[in-house]
């Protein structure tokens, strides 16, 4: 493809392009890779010395060059590996969400329709989180090598002794990439790979005496030798139709691409392949460029170095002025010059003098004064290397210099906005890995793949259902924006508000509040609200065993709570104006009473008043056990039966299945307490 950013345009015939195939000539196929991966030596080694730099500023290895005297600081203040391991985490936090497709359905949207992608969307989901090659993991990795070397790399790999596909990334400094396209279809692709010599003769033993006579000519290398690692360059042409291994003068092996379906004539399969065309198995991961080349023409590491040479040099100069404590000056009639060298500083040191006046022996020069823009210098270098990697203190979960909540969340919000290009440049090369794993199911993928996964029904099915909705097409993209990173204080507050306003459900509200298990809360607050027995079924069991014991005494007649009949919610304080008035929780007229749950809607719209408390007497205790106080037994009153017995008829009412599960626990503990010394445990 014509790079339109030449400065040169020409009409016409240009240079003349090789031309070859997989039946071209083992020599001329030699020549040929030579001649590219010449071609590309100069850009490449340009793109691979500013990597290899802005690595070794990512490492503690900054003062690399700089000539420092042997008393002078070597402190260094690494605000590029801070602001890379802050940039990472947060581009990677959200997994990209897969949008699957089935071409020309009609009936897109049933429920068969959406059994099948949920089948699929698990799958991914397995392979996202596999244990030995977690995808997480390899975005993570690709994110920090385009912050560092302008470029990420993934790779697709079919394993013959896996019998499954995986992901692994690729260090860029392990390519060489043309250097005159910018689209995956534009480039070839040469991969430098290191195997041991016994590892390569059974990788191609065919060609084995090829291998042999040209590493080692006229002799036999030993058994020692067979350990020894050797080079060799996978290359991939533009369209990604065949694969050549080539050492030195050696063509290893081609063969057309592996990861795709060809018919026996060799042409690509329509129907088969999940692809249109052909294509490497390589994505490339790029955010900041001009369209020169598929790697990035600048970084935000590449651009902060400068500030970071400045950060160090101001830290250097506050360190070495705060250790300087003056020079001793000794007066050489007065004190001989082995006598002063001997002086170190340290505690109840003795030094002897001539003359009657010591302090004409010795003086001391006031140490160096910290200038006052030196401060104000590395504050402003500071900042100006957050502003350009878009990390700032909140960002990083450092205490705000900010004065007010509000500034803090516009400047997480717009570090946020600059790291959105890097995320949005992750999303297209997950859409490429998820479209790449749908073409290794397509062709690759046997009905015990998927059941591995899925189990023998759900496994069976999916395959089936692969085959024939790969037949229409199946189109896979991530869901724009699925991978953002999110301001979780603002996602809260936003939770906190549609609860108040009664316009979100349990599960969406502890969702938003950023719970490990949502849905589990969400079902149990139900069970709280409705259901008490169910969620707590040994604690009421042990609540009416105590009352049905206090019963029979005849201490107490408490009503037990009917199974059947679920409790209305309401708040604790509510209860106990309840109970110590004697009469009805109070409420707003004409409404129906809410659950003290923010984000609990009303179970109907119908009014219905609370009935009133019966049976229930309120105790000394009573009043400060539903505040929450953990009150110790017996406190300020004689220890009696009487006193268990309304406590264990409180926790027999209604009205204690309302409370919050934390003051049901303090009062039944409480309770189980007095009852133990009543019974003289």
């Amino acid at each position: 493809m014509p790079n339109p950013t030449d400065d040169v345009t020409r009409e016409g015939i240009g240079e003349v392009a090789d031309f070859w195939t997989i039946d071209t000539p083992d020599s001329e196929l030699v020549t040929m890779i030579n001649k590219k991966l010449q071609s590309a030596a100069g850009p490449w080694e340009d793109f691979k010395k500013e990597g290899k730099r802005n690595e070794r500023y990512w490492m503690p290895n900054h003062l690399e060059g700089v000539n420092l005297y042997w008393h002078q600081s070597r402190i260094v203040q690494n605000r590029i590996y801070m602001g890379v391991e802050t940039m990472v985490p947060i581009i990677t936090s959200k997994p990209a969400e897969p949008v699957i497709s089935i071409a020309d359905d009609a009936k897109e949207d049933d429920e068969k329709s959406r059994d099948f992608t949920n089948r699929l969307q698990k799958v991914f989901l397995d392979k996202y989180n596999n244990e030995d090659r977690p995808q997480q993991e390899i975005f993570e990795m690709i994110s920090r090598h385009l912050l560092l070397f302008k470029l990420g790399l993934l790779k697709i790999i079919w394993d013959e002794t896996l019998d499954d596909y995986f992901v692994e990334f690729i260090d860029p400094h392990k390519m060489i990439i043309s250097a005159d396209g910018y689209f995956n279809e534009d480039v070839w692709v040469a991969q430098w790979i290191e195997k041991p010599l016994k590892e390569l003769l059974e990788m191609f033993p065919d060609k084995e005496n090829d291998i042999l006579s040209n590493l080692f000519p006229g002799t036999s290398p030993t058994e020692a030798m067979r350990g020894t690692p050797i080079g060799f360059w996978e290359f991939w042409p533009e369209d990604g139709k065949f694969v050549v291994w080539k050492m030195n003068n050696v063509i290893l092996q081609k063969k057309l691409n592996p990861y795709i379906k060809w018919t026996k004539d060799k042409k690509f399969d329509k129907v088969a392949n999940h692809f249109d065309f052909t294509k490497k198995p390589y994505m490339f991961l790029n955010s900041q460029n001009l369209g020169k080349h598929i790697w990035d023409d600048t970084s935000v590491v590449s651009q902060v170095i400068s500030l970071q040479d400045g950060i160090n040099l101001m830290q250097r100069i506050i360190t070495d002025t705060s250790r300087d404590q003056g020079i001793l000056v000794g007066a050489q009639e007065s004190i001989d010059r082995d006598e002063l060298y001997k002086y170190t500083g340290a505690p109840n040191q003795k030094l002897a003098v001539k003359g009657n006046d010591p302090t004409k022996a010795l003086h001391r020069v006031a140490p160096k004064t910290l200038a006052p823009q030196v401060m104000e210098s590395q504050m402003h270098l500071e900042n100006a290397s957050d502003n350009i990697m878009g990390v700032h203190s909140t960002t990083r979960g450092e205490k705000s210099k900010q004065p007010t909540l509000g500034q803090d969340k516009l400047s997480r919000e717009s570090d946020y906005g600059r790291i959105d290009g890097t995320v949005r440049g992750l999303e297209r090369i997950a859409a490429e890995l998820y479209n790449w794993e749908m073409q290794m199911m397509a062709i690759k993928y046997k009905r015990e793949h998927f059941q591995k996964i899925l189990g023998e029904k759900n496994g069976d099915k999916l395959y089936e259902e692969v085959k024939e909705a790969n037949k229409k097409g199946i189109k896979i993209i991530v869901k724009p924006g699925s991978t953002l990173p999110t301001d979780k204080q603002s996602q809260r507050e936003d939770a906190i508000e549609l609860a108040k306003a009664n316009r979100i459900s349990d599960v969406d509200f502890f969702k938003m509040m950023d719970m490990a298990n949502p849905r589990e809360m969400a079902k149990n607050l139900f069970l709280q609200t409705k259901y008490p027995e169910r969620l707590y079924p040994d604690l009421m069991k042990d609540i009416r065993s105590e009352t049905e014991k206090d019963t029979k005494k005849g201490t107490v007649n408490p009503p037990m709570a009917d199974a059947t009949a679920p409790p209305q919610p309401g708040p604790a304080g509510e209860i106990m104006q309840a109970i110590m008035g004697g009469g009805q929780a109070p409420g707003i007229p004409g409404q129906t009473p809410q659950s003290a749950i923010p984000g609990q809607a009303a179970l109907s719209e119908e009014p219905a008043a609370e009935p009133p408390v019966q049976g229930v007497v309120p105790t000394e205790h009573t009043e400060r056990l539903l505040a929450g106080e953990q009150v110790p037994p017996f406190d300020g009153i004689e220890p009696s039966e009487e006193h268990v017995a309304a406590e264990f008829a409180f926790m027999g009412s209604d009205e204690f299945a309302q409370l919050p599960e934390e003051i049901q626990a303090i009062y039944a503990q409480h309770a189980m307490k007095e009852k133990q010394i009543i019974e003289g445990n």
